[in-house]
């Protein structure tokens, strides 16, 4: 047999990879059928602190309403709105693709929204498509690629509003599509329980962590006795300050991810943000701290890391780095600081106002004297461990759900033509 005609065959041959074994029939085109109505245009001005839900742009994620910053408009305003019922098929109009996803989602609310321009909802009358399906269609990878041509602009390209006009779509029948968007609608529900489940058991270290640090839950002994007091004691008075310079020529430049901790600048940011030469950066050992005095969101004082992802790395001079002596547990402290219970004590002598381009303005010496409260070394050691096994049940969550999300995406890669 010719390639040629190899070729030809495979072109006539149109349905996925993957299937479900009682389907045969091809795969068929369809046209003209969708159409995208992109919302209305408001002022700020119209804005309201309660009314109709208005869904933007930002909103619309991929897979997710994201309804963290969000607007409202009065029910009788002038305009006439798009309004959204739940289990609309939303897309962001604008930027509509965001690390290699497009931004689709459904519109999840009980209760109606209106839509803002440049965000868009799918309608379609059309007997022969499954909204389920339609929906994890528009998430598949082959779509995003029948698309990317489609797309106008390059600085912020967007989706234009005839796209479904100019785009064939391949769809089989429709009780196929019942049965692949039913199989792929229980993969997401798995996602979901998952995210859930991750939801609720961090809810529970962050109100477990708040009786433990505030003392409303304490640890006995073996003979069931309260530990002793906690104390405190000033941050210098259990810790050395680092200061040694990288004489070593260490190239392993850190810095502070609030998920990651310390990490390689090369693996966070995929390249080096840092000096040349960085030989006059502090170098830093496994298991020595590090402040950066930058504030950021969660970390209003700044954030206080322990390096654990490598044996050494090398820090901007402008980071204040330490090292804990043996009566204290690490583990505990890095509890401690990821509480934020240093925070206050921080705040006393950060002085407010003096801030220079995001960083707290705090020296080294009012840094080593803020206040820490510890309780006896056992009773750290038993705070650290109950705190760290929930860190586990929830690293082990989060691997399960990137673990069914990448089962999800392979699905979508192959089920779809």
């Amino acid at each position: 047999m010719s390639r040629a005609t190899l070729n030809i065959e495979k072109k006539d041959i149109l349905f996925p990879e993957l299937r479900f074994q009682e389907f045969v029939d091809n795969w068929t085109k369809i046209k003209n059928t969708i159409q995208i109505i992109a919302g209305n245009a408001y002022s700020l001005n119209d804005y309201q602190d309660e009314g109709v839900i208005l869904i933007q742009g930002i909103n619309i994620t991929p897979g997710k309403l994201d309804i963290t910053n969000i607007n409202y408009i009065a029910e009788n305003h002038k305009s006439k709105h798009i309004v959204l019922s739940e289990g609309d098929i939303l897309l962001g109009l604008n930027r509509p693709v965001t690390n290699g996803e497009l931004k689709v989602c459904r519109y999840s609310l009980k209760t109606k929204g209106y839509l803002y321009q440049r965000a868009g909802k799918l309608n379609f009358n059309n007997e022969q498509i499954n909204s389920n399906f339609l929906y994890q269609f528009l998430r598949s990878d082959n779509f995003l690629k029948d698309i990317s041509n489609e797309l106008v602009g390059s600085d912020q390209p967007y989706i234009r509003s005839n796209l479904f006009q100019v785009t064939k779509l391949n769809f089989p029948t429709l009780s196929e599509q019942q049965k692949i968007a039913s199989f792929l609608s229980a993969v997401d529900e798995k996602i979901q329980q998952l995210s859930r489940k991750k939801e609720l058991l961090e809810q529970y270290k962050k109100g477990v962590m708040q009786q433990l640090f505030s003392g409303k839950l304490r640890f006995k002994d073996e003979n069931e006795k309260d530990y002793p007091d906690w104390e405190e004691k000033k941050l210098g008075e259990v810790a050395n300050r680092v200061i040694r310079k990288n004489k070593e020529n260490n190239i392993n430049v850190l810095t502070i991810s609030a998920q990651l901790g310390l990490v390689s600048q090369l693996e966070y940011f995929n390249k080096s943000v840092s000096a040349k030469d960085v030989k006059n950066y502090y170098l830093i050992e496994r298991n020595d701290f590090a402040y950066n005095k930058s504030y950021s969101k969660g970390y209003p004082m700044g954030a206080i890391k322990r390096l654990k992802k490598y044996d050494k790395g090398v820090v901007s001079t402008l980071y204040i780095c330490f090292s804990f002596r043996e009566m204290v547990s690490l583990n505990f402290m890095e509890h401690y600081f990821e509480y934020g219970l240093h925070n206050k004590e921080i705040e006393k002598v950060a002085q407010e106002g003096a801030r220079n381009h995001g960083l707290l303005n705090i020296g080294v010496k009012d840094f080593l004297n803020i206040e820490l409260i510890l309780p006896s070394i056992i009773e750290q050691q038993k705070i650290a461990n109950f705190l760290s096994s929930i860190d586990d049940k929830i690293e082990n969550t989060n691997k399960q759900i990137t673990q069914t999300q990448t089962f999800k995406k392979g699905l979508l890669q192959q089920m779809f033509v």
